[in-house]
């Protein structure tokens, strides 16, 4: 039988991978035209002036659907409705109108103390309420 050839993988450490894209990239882009360059400058400038404005949390897909679909009902950016009812959980919480006992289970994770275990009638709540009042 004949073997396979032998093919030897270069094991490339991550970050000095990162390191030559970085570095592929500049050049590929020193190559292009002027207000080009200038238009790619300007669009990451803005990128990172968002930077602090953004977040990333892991939420059940009931739930980012239902944001979704309302915020296409409303005509509105669903991260200005995330940010609404954010703030009004905060406020809602800071004035004990929230209490979030009734969710807590102690959590294995050495970096928490307790997760929040919501029922379903929560998560599902807006899928409900939208395909019974229509």
């Amino acid at each position: 039988m004949a073997e396979a050839k032998k093919v030897r993988r270069s094991a490339l450490d991550p970050a000095v991978a990162d390191l030559l894209r970085g570095m592929q990239q500049k050049q590929t882009e020193s190559q292009l035209p002027r207000r080009e360059r200038e238009k790619l400058s300007k669009e990451r400038a803005k990128i990172q002036a968002r930077r602090d404005q953004r977040a990333t949390y892991d939420l059940p897909p009931s739930i980012r659907d239902g944001l979704r679909v309302l915020a296409e009902d409303l005509r509105l950016p669903a991260s200005q409705l995330a940010t609404l009812a954010l703030a009004r959980f905060l406020d809602d919480y800071q004035n004990g109108k929230i209490d979030l006992g009734q969710y807590k289970q102690p959590s294995r994770s050495p970096r928490y103390d307790w997760n929040l275990v919501f029922p379903e009638e929560i998560i599902f709540a807006a899928r409900r309420k939208k395909t019974t009042g229509s």
